[in-house]
């Protein structure tokens, strides 16, 4: 990926610092999915890929002594996650206001260990969340090396992650969370979990319409990555459209 040449975001808040307090190792269903879903782009194993993930966190988890807190401009991978924002931020602008509809940018808190949101406190077990309360798109960085560690490396992996979270911004300013969630209470378990995946599938479709507009209108996937990237981009395009 190309992402050095284009600009950074305003919007992120950097938390990092914060000691991890007795978190408890779980994975959210958003999570779930795009792990399953980098799993079978990449001809890998869900479940291992999941267990794998799991046990990395909670070895994570066991350490007492955190870094210290970097700044976005000595920290690459920070770098990196604003730069995909402000990409992200540039192609809902773009679409918005087709549909008449001004786009409201969310936020990108960068955290270690834990975090305290709208909607209440995370650990980094859970993996990256977006909290509709507030409006924020929730990372710790960490989640990007065990990316790496489960065979899911590359750019366009990490990218996409970040992709798929404000793809459920989207969701909450189009009004389409809330309807999903006026209709899980009152729906069964099974139909409330079946609308859940719903909702994940389709913040994957949004991730897919922002790779295809960064790669058509800002080139931003080099034509020298990997084929193994070049693949998953084709395929997620396909989910998309």
């Amino acid at each position: 990926m190309l992402w050095k040449k284009g600009r950074q975001s305003d919007n992120v808040e950097d938390r990092r610092g914060a000691r991890i307090s007795g978190a408890s190792i779980k994975l959210s269903g958003g999570v779930l999915v795009v792990v399953m879903l980098i799993g079978v782009l990449l001809g890998e194993n869900p479940l291992e890929l999941l267990a794998m993930l799991s046990q990395g966190f909670i070895e994570s988890s066991s350490t007492t002594a955190v870094s210290p807190r970097q700044t976005l401009g000595n920290d690459e991978s920070a770098q990196f996650a604003s730069a995909i924002l402000a990409d992200t931020e540039d192609t809902w602008s773009t679409i918005f206001p087709r549909m008449g509809i001004q786009y409201q940018v969310p936020k990108l808190v960068l955290f270690s260990d834990q975090v305290s949101s709208a909607c209440g406190y995370n650990s980094a077990a859970t993996g990256p969340f977006y909290c509709p309360g507030d409006r924020k798109v929730y990372l710790d960085l960490e989640f990007f090396r065990e990316l790496d560690l489960l065979g899911a490396p590359g750019d366009f992996a990490q990218a996409y992650v970040i992709g798929h979270e404000v793809g459920h911004h989207v969701q909450n300013l189009l009004g389409i969370s809330g309807k999903v969630h006026d209709f899980q209470v009152r729906s069964s378990a099974a139909q409330a979990n079946a609308l859940s995946v719903l909702l994940e599938l389709q913040a994957d479709c949004f991730a897919g319409i922002w790779a295809h507009y960064a790669d058509k209108y800002r080139s931003l996937w080099s034509q020298e990555m990997s084929m193994k990237d070049s693949g998953q981009h084709q395929q997620l395009e396909t989910i998309a459209y």
